[in-house]
């Protein structure tokens, strides 16, 4: 992954200079940003104490100024880090999702097969899908004698081989100890018994049915291989469901004589039932959780048009909307919110509902937008572990004048298209809430709703969604999308969007909470 620059840090974060602007007035000096080669980024302090800002060992830059500067360049050091992380995630989490969808369909393609025989040279067959290898050979292991015969190989070097035993060359220590190894060096390793083969690098891994151990696996390359721990785990899990489908197989073949071994099987099965029957009810409640948060109706606001959506990534997911009516008459409000929880399942669904609570029972009881903010801010670093914050979009909306307060809590941008198609992005104006200490100001960007334009709220599920290639759906195609229709009822927009994101993924999997908020004032009202 390419290097981080400090200037890419501060060129990215929309919401960094209103927090280096509230960071100025809290410490009573003004603060400036510099690379590693001394060109200036942001402010300028005019001396002051200086302050490195350094990500996995290599230094950025500087922050200098008024003394408790430092604070500046931990926030700096954190953005570093959370950026590194995001570029790394989606790329990680595909590779991981597909992987785990191999080992599924494999689970599967076992459970159908009862044939040892079948069983073993289906496990080399997806092992080749998974792990790249020349040769490959299943050992199963002889209890009384210790020999290790061969159930299923490939490749021009292992099939056919005999004479491992438990305990000797490298496939008998793995037999043996029931420890999987990675051995890059096979012709220089003592343990080497077969001089004929012309194996270079290998990963063995032990077939374990409990901790009973009834053969090793073996995937080998004829050509110099740097295998990893990673091989080596992905080679562990498939011969752990490859050995409870051998066991599964030779069970069948003695039904009979070993019916204690199948009430055993059938025990294991109840606990993993009621284990995963166990997980399928915190899904269920989660999932209750968060639809009982969603309005079930959105507000009527006469001379505006109000939609939005919501589609996890799994059944319960860590996106949130809101659309709360702030009173009566004349200057009533509305309160609308986006917002996106750390987080996934009944933790995440938790922390929607103490943040729902929070939004309402502060609304109306603040001066501004702002207040109401830093207030649930303070109240959700205090009451959540200091892991869990919420990045969210709030807007204020006066509907008879069309006046909006708008604030952003580290939030991915939001649009405001005018009903000439210019293109208005509303940027972050300070932290998530609850991810920095409390008495973290919010500054709040003030906007017009003319009639005509289209204001969009959504999660960065949108811009962030990918398509098999890996690529970004991006805020681009979010603009163009809503630029042509925003003339056409927000339901409308709503569904041209979700329709075009599932057209762009195509067949790749969706690996973030997807959430769409659209506001239209109407070009009567």
């Amino acid at each position: 992954m390419a290097r981080i620059s400090l200037k890419q840090i501060v060129g990215a974060q929309n919401g960094l200079r209103p927090v280096v602007a509230a960071l100025e007035r809290a410490l009573g000096g003004s603060l400036a940003v510099e690379d590693a080669a001394g060109v200036p980024l942001l402010g300028d302090a005019n001396g002051g104490a200086r302050f490195p800002v350094v990500h996995d060992g290599k230094d950025l830059g500087w922050v200098s100024g008024a003394q408790g500067a430092e604070a500046l360049a931990d926030l700096l050091r954190f953005l570093a880090a959370k950026e590194t992380e995001r570029k790394a995630l989606g790329t990680e989490v595909l590779s991981l999702y597909r992987e785990v969808n191999l080992i599924y369909s494999f689970s599967e393609k076992l459970a159908a097969l009862l044939d040892l025989e079948l069983v073993a040279k289906l496990t080399l067959q997806e092992a080749r899908h998974l792990i790249v290898a020349t040769d490959g050979a299943i050992l199963l292991l002889d209890d009384e004698t210790g020999a290790l015969t061969s159930a299923a190989a490939f490749g021009d070097e292992l099939p056919g081989l005999s004479g491992f035993k438990r305990g000797t060359g490298i496939a008998g220590t793995v037999a043996a100890s029931g420890v999987g190894e990675i051995v890059n060096d096979v012709m220089g390793d003592p343990r080497r018994i077969n001089a004929v083969i012309d194996v270079r690098s290998l990963v063995c891994a032990p077939l374990k049915v409990g901790e009973k151990v009834i053969g090793v696996m073996m995937l080998a390359s004829t050509l110099p291989m740097a295998y990893e721990a990673r091989e080596l785990k992905l080679l562990n899990t498939l011969a752990l469901q490859t050995a409870t489908a051998i066991e599964n197989a030779r069970l069948f073949e003695r039904t009979v004589q070993a019916g204690h071994e199948r009430e055993r099987l059938l025990a294991l099965n109840k606990e993993a039932e009621v284990a995963r029957a166990g997980y399928e009810r915190e899904l269920d409640l989660a999932a209750t959780i968060q639809a009982d948060l969603f309005p079930a109706q959105l507000p009527s606001l006469p001379g505006y048009d109000l939609a939005a959506r919501n589609r996890p990534a799994r059944r319960c997911g860590g996106d949130y909307y809101d659309a709360v009516p702030g009173g009566a008459g004349a200057d009533a409000s509305v309160l609308l919110c986006v917002a996106d929880v750390s987080g996934k399942g009944l933790p995440a669904a938790l922390l929607m509902s103490h943040m729902q609570a929070t939004l309402r029972a502060l609304l109306g009881r603040t001066g501004s937008l702002q207040e109401l903010t830093a207030h649930a801010h303070d109240l959700l670093h205090g009451s959540t572990a200091d892991n869990k914050y919420v990045t969210a979009a709030l807007l204020e909306l006066t509907p008879a004048t069309g006046r909006a307060s708008y604030v952003s809590a580290g939030h991915i941008n939001s649009l405001l298209v005018k009903t000439n198609g210019e293109v208005v992005s509303l940027t972050s104006t300070g932290a998530p809430l609850g991810l920095l200490p409390p008495g973290m100001p919010y500054d709040s960007t003030a906007i017009t709703i003319e009639p005509g334009d289209c204001l969009i709220l959504c999660s960065d599920g949108v811009p962030d969604a990918q398509n098999e290639g890996d690529e970004e759906f991006g805020e681009h195609r979010l603009m163009a999308i809503v630029q042509e229709a925003r003339h056409h009822p927000s339901a409308e927009v709503v569904s041209r969007v979700f329709d075009a994101i599932d057209q762009f993924a195509g067949a790749a999997p969706q690996f973030d909470d997807i959430t769409l908020m659209v506001l239209r004032r109407t070009a009567n009202s």
